[in-house]
């Protein structure tokens, strides 16, 4: 999806959300895990608490780096069941090495996630408790008892048939980062469909590099693309506008089921 659409979420009577659409399909080969490198850096880590592969589909953006530019990041990560874990390194990512962010930092995570499972398992096409947590923290390898943790949850997803990468089976828990969000193509194309749920954090770092994740949209169901309207809009239609020259998608989308984000320490 073109990087300048942006993300609205508008409430609307008791049965509707609006939601702009920033799902980012970043087709990549398989790749090794991205693991934090330094004891001193800043990280932030993906834990599959489900019993299920998890998908995630994530967009880092505003992402200052050392020299002062901007940069957004673009990650695919598949997530193994029971205790899958993926640990990104935020510091050399904005070419810090192994210094913790400078306070202040503030970075955008857009994320839409599904749930999958090889294709000879019997749960595909039936449904699974998606769990997810994340965490941030800086100056040591491992995290704290003082660093949040944060749980989502959402009951009953679908679950999809877990694509291959290039032909290779997914095997290991995998993050590929780019800059770009197409610069290479996944087949099969993971769709809207297979991962069907978004939400929007915001994760800043203070002078002593705690990290804190705020929730900025809970987890929300998305509307297929193929399932709405491309002018005007109902209970199941889509609405494009351009301001500024900028486009922005939004998107009608039921109200989610029972459905939790939360944060504790």
């Amino acid at each position: 999806m073109n990087q300048k659409k942006l993300i609205i979420v508008i409430a609307l009577v008791a049965v509707i959300v609006l939601g702009a659409l920033a799902a980012t399909t970043i087709m990549k080969p398989q790749g090794q895990q991205v693991t934090a490198a330094g004891d001193s850096a800043t990280k932030l880590a993906f834990y599959n608490n489900g019993t299920t592969w998890l998908h995630l589909d994530v967009v880092m953006e505003n992402v200052t780096l050392k020299n002062g530019t901007v940069q957004n990041f673009y990650a695919q990560i598949f997530l193994k069941p029971h205790n899958g874990t993926a640990i990104i390194d935020l510091s050399n990512l904005a070419g810090y090495g192994d210094k913790k962010l400078p306070a202040g930092t503030k970075i955008t995570i857009l994320a839409s996630k599904g749930l999958f499972m090889p294709a000879n398992s019997p749960a595909v096409g039936s449904t699974a408790n998606l769990n997810l947590s994340m965490q941030g923290w800086s100056n040591t390898r491992e995290p704290s008892a003082d660093d949040a943790l944060y749980n989502i949850f959402y009951p009953h997803l679908n679950i999809s048939q877990l694509p291959t990468i290039s032909g290779a089976p997914i095997t290991n828990d995998t993050v590929i980062l780019k800059t770009k969000d197409n610069e290479v193509q996944f087949t099969p194309e993971i769709t809207n469909k297979q991962d069907p749920l978004f939400e929007h954090e915001t994760l800043s770092v203070d002078k002593n590099g705690k990290v804190t994740i705020t929730i900025v949209q809970k987890p929300t169901l998305q509307i297929p693309t193929s399932n709405v309207y491309q002018n005007g809009a109902n209970s199941n239609g889509k609405i494009t506008v351009t301001k500024n020259g900028k486009t922005y998608i939004i998107i009608i989308i039921p109200v989610p089921p029972l459905c939790s984000i939360m944060a504790h320490e």
